[in-house]
């Protein structure tokens, strides 16, 4: 028998607003800003659509602030990709050898949270074999909240899926599809209601210049609002607002430093982007600092810093790299992602780029 993705309807005829989000991946800080930021209240409907767990590294306090919210009946959470861990780990879709590797490989991760809860370890096979046996005993109420959220919600204005929808009606859907399919956004089938998804941070749909702000498909419907939270250094918590059934507004919350630029800098007119799916690389003159590579997806060559390339099986990627300069004049704000030798990557208005001029920081 079929296991469809669980669907609920939600009715939001009782409250003034429906405020939704996605992605936050274990930033507390972040998602109590962004309900400060939106003015979210009693009278209000949130929906999160998935992802709170993993990446960042407040997942555990952020779960279940989000299960002291939800017990309001208020806050309706969707089920993510990343919500699945110990789901998934419990039922050995995904075994004890499967979590041993990925915890070697990743910086942050639910996992160690509750490891460090538990006063438990992560490091052998032995130890990883106890500290799920643990979990599952020490966070039976954190499981079934997670266990028994949907993977659909659907509104008289929206429907909302983590990552996306197949053919056929919501409430026989493949809950692969809604929890991992990808570039949904592009997906070119025209919805009756608009479609909020999140999982594919708003970035990747990018071709020359960086937008982390959300994506609007106006010829689908869909709306991707992942702004690649946690894991992205511009990433942001993106939102959007509904009123009477209406898209009201849209927004972001990020907590990255700010700064004021003391020169002004003229705009990149030919940038190159090389961002996720889209980083294979050929090298084909290794340099000390650069390296002189031949990009498939741009059918160009050009000088890529070793810094920002990996192998993974057998192949050579990139990094998310641009090297677009935004045009500025000296008292401009903006958001600091990061510094290293090619200047101030910063953020304006859901704009990533360079800027190497002057700066202060402002706070």
């Amino acid at each position: 028998m079929t296991e469809y993705a669980p669907y609920f309807y939600l009715d939001t005829s009782r409250f003034e607003r429906v405020i939704a989000l996605s992605d936050v991946h274990g930033d507390l800080d972040g998602f109590l800003g962004t309900l400060s930021k939106t003015g979210f209240n009693d009278n209000d409907a949130l929906i999160i659509v998935g992802d709170i767990l993993e990446k960042g590294e407040h997942a555990l306090p952020l779960l279940r602030k989000v299960m002291e919210f939800a017990a309001k009946g208020n806050v309706f959470m969707l089920m993510g990709n990343n919500d699945v861990i110990f789901s998934s780990w419990r039922d050995g879709t995904v075994s004890d050898g499967d979590m041993l590797k990925y915890l070697q490989n990743v910086p942050h991760s639910t996992v160690f949270e509750a490891g460090r809860e538990l006063g438990l370890g992560w490091d052998t096979l032995e130890e990883v074999t106890a500290l799920r046996n643990a979990i599952l005993e020490s966070f039976k109420n954190e499981i079934a909240f997670l266990d028994s959220l949907p993977y659909i919600i659907e509104t008289k204005f929206a429907v909302f899926a983590h990552a996306g929808l197949g053919d056929g009606p919501l409430d026989k859907q493949e809950p692969s599809v809604c929890l991992s399919a990808p570039e949904y956004g592009i997906d070119k089938r025209r919805h009756k209601k608009p479609v909020i998804v999140g999982h594919w941070p708003a970035s990747n749909y990018c071709t020359d210049i960086i937008r982390v702000d959300p994506y609007f498909n106006s010829e689908t419907g869909v709306i991707s609002i992942d702004g690649g939270n946690s894991l992205k250094s511009w990433g942001q918590i993106n939102y959007l607002v509904f009123k009477d059934g209406r898209l009201e507004t849209s927004g972001s919350y990020d907590e990255l430093p700010k700064i004021t630029v003391l020169e002004d800098q003229e705009e990149t007119k030919s940038p190159t982007l090389l961002i996720h799916p889209k980083t294979v690389l050929e090298i084909l003159e290794a340099g000390e600092k650069e390296s002189l590579c031949y990009l498939p997806f741009l059918g160009e060559k050009k000088l890529i810093p070793n810094r920002k390339i990996y192998e993974y099986r057998g192949k050579h990627y990139c990094y998310d790299y641009t090297d677009y300069k935004p045009g500025l004049s000296a008292g401009d704000t903006a958001s600091l992602c990061q510094t290293d030798e090619y200047g101030a990557l910063i953020k304006k208005n859901g704009v990533v780029g360079y800027y190497t001029g002057k700066w202060k920081c402002t706070h």
